[in-house]
């Protein structure tokens, strides 16, 4: 089940900040996110080998590492006036997000577009993808080495997902958010209704590479679209409660009955019937997401928020 966690709303918490920092300092978040595919590239790999000798080894190493970052940031003295400039653009000292501003939201009928998209597609894949490992290593000999291979793949996959989300702004910035968004949309709906008919490990491994073409557009299409439709000030703001908040609580839904269909009529029926829910709502986001094919700035000339 999609967890609320500190972990879950921590992550979501950076990536909106890396998004703000990015954007008020006018370079591209896409390019700033290559460094997190890299070392999640290095990382599948080295966990993937670790699992299939003791996992808790992993959870020691990570633990470990924490405790590093940790001091790094405890002895970190970051100059002042660069603190106050990043704080400046932020908007820290203006006024702050209030029930009136997320009123005027919740009227916006391109806010309720955007979560259609956020429900019925992203939300929807991240249910599916919790589960393939296991449907993945169903496809070799044993668990452990269905878990070394999957590893290995996540790190393929991920290098290519740092070469993508490196050239991902400007895709997204030609296409347009809301291209990006269905284009990323229909990468998910290919993956889930191909998983359906996998019958071979190369068949899944192929399959698996796909959600590195998907991760680029989508993350980078959600700012952009946030950006370009609605205030930008706001954009860490609709990240978290737009785009994060609405995924995990559907999710928490979608999971139990998701799980159950796993029980009853197994993987391949179940991605069928996920794909063609996705594949609809992608159909459906053609109308409900607002923008067209217009080129959007680049963050050199965007006006930070």
């Amino acid at each position: 089940m999609i967890s609320l966690s500190p972990p879950t709303i921590c992550n979501s918490a950076v990536e909106a900040y890396i998004e703000r920092v990015s954007r008020a300092n006018r370079f591209e978040y896409g390019k700033v996110r290559v460094a997190g595919c890299v070392g999640w590239a290095l990382c599948a790999s080295i966990t993937g080998v670790l699992f299939g000798i003791d996992p808790n080894i992993t959870f020691w190493i990570a633990s470990g590492f924490a405790l590093v970052l940790g001091l790094l940031l405890w002895l970190s003295r970051p100059e002042s006036s660069n603190s106050a400039q990043v704080i400046e653009a932020l908007g820290a000292n203006r006024q702050a997000f209030s029930l009136r501003t997320a009123a005027e939201l919740l009227r916006m009928p391109r806010f309720w577009g955007f979560i259609v998209y956020v429900v019925g597609v992203a939300s929807v894949y991240d249910v599916f993808d919790q589960q393939f490992a296991n449907f993945f290593k169903s496809f070799f000999a044993s668990p452990q080495r269905g878990t070394e291979v999957f590893g290995f793949v996540t790190t393929g996959g991920e290098l290519l997902n740092a070469l993508i989300m490196f050239c991902a702004p400007a895709i997204v910035n030609r296409i347009g958010a809301k291209n990006a968004l269905l284009t990323a949309g229909m990468i998910m709906s290919v993956r889930i209704l191909g998983s359906s008919f996998a019958s071979s490990a190369v068949e899944v491994v192929i399959l698996k590479m796909l959600h590195m073409f998907e991760i680029p557009f989508l993350l980078v299409g959600t700012f952009k679209y946030i950006s370009s439709a609605f205030n930008p000030r706001l954009s860490a703001t609709l990240f978290l409660i737009g785009f994060n908040l609405s995924k995990q609580l559907s999710g928490v839904v979608l999971s139990a009955w998701v799980g159950r269909m796993y029980d009853t009529v197994g993987f391949h029926q179940a991605y069928l019937i996920l794909g063609c829910i996705t594949l609809s709502f992608t159909l459906l986001s053609f109308v409900t997401l607002r923008g067209g094919n217009r080129l959007l700035p680049t963050a050199e000339t965007q006006s930070p928020a």
